[in-house]
């Protein structure tokens, strides 16, 4: 019987040794890889603090592609404005973030009202607020012309500090916009011509792009959608 006691005793003496050789071998091992990271010094917990602090002090990165596509851009387009397109973009950002402050969403359209509904459901009956928003740039990070149909996709970061129910946090955020110009109706395929897009002239929903007119004001389709660039979707990333 003492024997047995004994044997069980060494083991789990045992047990305690190897479980203390992994944490210091972990330990050290950790060590290691802070130290050839540049953070000798600093445990992990300090490590962890930083980065965190970082990810609310330091805009969220774009990849900008302006060199590469505005060229492309303006020589489809010799009269565009690219500037007031990113002004247009990042406007779009401030009336959704507006409308999840205020819960009503109903002055917008098509996916941009979708996108703000969604963020407006996470936070349900919260009071929710962006205090100090800040955008700190926007970027051309995308454009085709494929089709019948040109898109720009503009790249935007920002920051801003969320107040859900008095609780303060600043954070860096970042979204798409993407923006459509329907060159030629006829040659956009079926299967392309749905967009979840809204009458430049009254602000209805346009459901097809195959529709030769606005249900609602009558415009002609191809004239109206023939000018003008318009923001079909946004997304964050």
């Amino acid at each position: 019987m003492y024997i047995l006691i004994f044997i069980l005793i060494a083991v789990v003496l045992l047990l305690i040794c190897i479980i203390l050789s992994i944490f210091a071998y972990l330990k050290i091992k950790t060590r290691r890889v802070l130290d050839s990271a540049g953070f000798s010094g600093m445990s992990l917990g300090d490590v962890i603090k930083e980065a965190k602090l970082e990810d609310q002090e330091v805009p969220k990165s774009l990849s900008s592609m302006d060199s590469i596509y505005l060229e492309n851009i303006k020589r489809d387009f010799p009269n565009i404005n690219i500037n007031e397109l990113k002004s247009k973009a990042e406007k779009v950002i401030l009336d959704s973030f507006n409308s999840i402050e205020k819960k009503n969403s109903s002055r917008l359209k098509g996916k941009i009202k979708s996108f703000t509904d969604d963020i407006i459901n996470d936070y349900k009956d919260k009071d929710v607020r962006f205090d100090n928003f800040k955008i700190h740039n926007t970027v051309v990070s995308r454009y085709t012309n494929d089709r019948g149909v040109a898109t720009i996709t503009f790249g935007t970061s920002f920051e801003y500090n969320l107040v859900v129910d008095d609780k303060v946090v600043k954070t860096q955020d970042r979204v798409k916009t993407e923006f459509i110009y329907v060159i030629d109706i006829d040659k956009v395929p079926a299967n392309m011509k749905v967009f979840g897009i809204n009458c430049p002239n009254c602000g209805s929903p346009i459901k097809n792009l195959g529709e030769k007119s606005c249900a609602y004001c009558g415009s002609a389709i191809k004239e109206v959608f023939g000018h003008i660039f318009t923001c079909n979707n946004i997304v964050r990333y």
